[in-house]
């Protein structure tokens, strides 16, 4: 089976279907670019995917990422903030938001795989799994697809969330900068969608 188990070819065929609706739609991820024989490969595997199941499974993993992000804000940000910072009002603004920032990292970078990884595999059933195919390259195209989740993960965590929090604990206004950054990509990803649709 070229290396794929069947969970990690239904977590690969599930991926597809998102990415498949977000080309067909003639928009791109930045940060998620495929040749065309992976764009075949994923067509192929979203096939046996229909759009309620794809539903479920959007709806099973944010339940199961919000239960793992409380777990992580209850049972590691406020205990910890709790016994680091025991006079609130004598915590510097830096001290805080580095805690909160460490914890987004783990809740963000840890429990969204894994809410990923877990929802697949309750919402993937036998029938699905059955209708899957591993072909040759496909060990390929998961590993390639996790180094892109884990990039844009380690942007996040590494860059977005604490560069929010300076701008708060410092009180700078981000408002004009965070617009500009939202309508950079959306200018990005519009203009790539008109070139593929010209292409095509």
């Amino acid at each position: 089976m070229d290396g794929m188990t069947s969970s990690a070819l239904a977590r690969l065929a599930f991926w597809a279907k998102g990415m498949v609706s977000i080309n067909d739609a003639r928009r791109e991820w930045p940060g998620f670019s495929y040749t065309d024989a992976e764009w075949a490969r994923m067509r192929t595997l979203s096939e046996p995917i229909g759009v309620g199941t794809y539903q479920l499974l959007t709806i099973v993993n944010a339940v199961i990422f919000i239960i793992i992000a409380a777990v992580g804000i209850f049972g590691a940000f406020l205990p910890l903030a709790t016994l680091l910072f025991p006079v609130p009002a004598d915590t510097s603004a830096l001290k805080f938001s580095s805690l909160l920032a460490a914890c987004t990292f783990l809740i963000i970078g840890l429990g969204l795989p894994i809410s990923m990884r877990v929802s697949a595999m309750l919402v993937g059933g036998k029938t699905m799994r059955a209708a899957l195919v591993s072909a040759p390259g496909d060990e390929a195209l998961a590993s390639k697809v996790s180094w892109q989740i884990n990039r844009i993960m380690m942007i996040l965590c590494g860059l977005l969330v604490p560069g929010i929090l300076l701008f708060i604990a410092y009180d700078i206004e981000a408002g004009p900068i965070i617009t500009a950054l939202a309508i950079a990509l959306m200018a990005v990803s519009t203009v790539t969608g008109f070139r593929r649709q010209r292409k095509s």
